[in-house]
């Protein structure tokens, strides 16, 4: 489909989308609303997204539906609008989709970025979607957070709301989360209290290498409490072995990005 950036390149719609050479086509709330959601602020945390933006795109366009005039895209999880924000080149504003858990972020997203739908999801299924079906779901550092039954009921809710092709894309951590806890590779501000929640690895390890779903709870503040969030690690056998009877489980990507430390599974609901 076109819209009047259609015609940008990539390097160019980033460029246009931060503000580059001019001013930034959406803003961004003050530095301290994106260091609690992501360690950071600035544009390295766009440049990560714009990244899984690229990769979910890419997925759509090889294993999915492809971009149309009536491509639906949902964010689950798209707190301030990180990623969506880059969206608004492919898809019609009418199609694309931001649901949150945290109406706090979502006013955020509302302000900073309008070219979207929003909607407040209450932490489990079912999702207000009323009855919309999508080609793309992306989460990014959600499934990295949710417990094991949360996690397998939102598998199950996507592939009800998802069109028939149509794609997920979630991200978990990596087992190289379970690796570095304790060492200097974890000391950052935003990630020496998730990995010092790993108290033994050697046992976690083992745990992961036999298809088992980790997780650790934690209290994330707010409407996210101990028992509804933490750090997961999701194996990809784990997944082929839980998930396959909603969605096809066609990969687990884990160097879209060179500096973003997540593994994306790829998933989709047969046609």
């Amino acid at each position: 489909m076109q819209t009047e950036f259609s015609k940008l390149t990539d390097d160019q719609w980033f460029d246009k989308v931060i503000g580059k050479d001019g001013p930034a086509l959406f803003g961004l709330p003050e530095d301290r609303i994106q260091i609690s959601t992501t360690g950071r602020a600035g544009e390295p945390v766009l440049r990560d997204g714009f990244r899984f933006y690229q990769f979910a795109r890419r997925m759509l366009q090889e294993h999915g539906n492809g971009l149309s005039e009536d491509t639906a895209v949902m964010d689950f999880g798209c707190a301030w609008g990180r990623i969506l924000r880059f969206w608004p080149r492919d898809i019609q504003a009418k199609n694309l989709f931001g649901f949150e858990v945290q109406e706090r972020l979502l006013d955020y997203a509302r302000q900073q970025v309008p070219a979207a739908t929003y909607r407040v999801s209450q932490t489990r299924p079912p999702l207000p979607n009323n009855g919309q079906k999508f080609d793309l779901i992306y989460a990014f550092s959600v499934f990295s957070h949710l417990p094991e039954a949360l996690t397998n009921e939102w598998i199950e809710e996507f592939s009800k709301v998802l069109k028939p092709g149509g794609i997920a894309c979630l991200t978990t951590r990596p087992r190289a989360h379970i690796e570095i806890a304790g060492t200097a590779a974890s000391k950052g501000a935003h990630s020496s209290f998730y990995a010092g929640l790993i108290t033994d690895k050697d046992e976690a390890l083992a745990s992961y290498d036999k298809g088992n779903f980790i997780f650790y709870p934690a209290d994330g503040g707010g409407s996210l409490s101990a028992a509804d969030y933490g750090e997961a690690i999701i194996p990809l056998a784990y997944a082929e072995a839980n998930w396959s009877q909603h969605l096809e489980v066609l990969g687990f990507f884990e160097r879209y990005s060179e500096t973003y430390l997540q593994p994306c599974f790829v998933l989709r609901k047969p046609r």
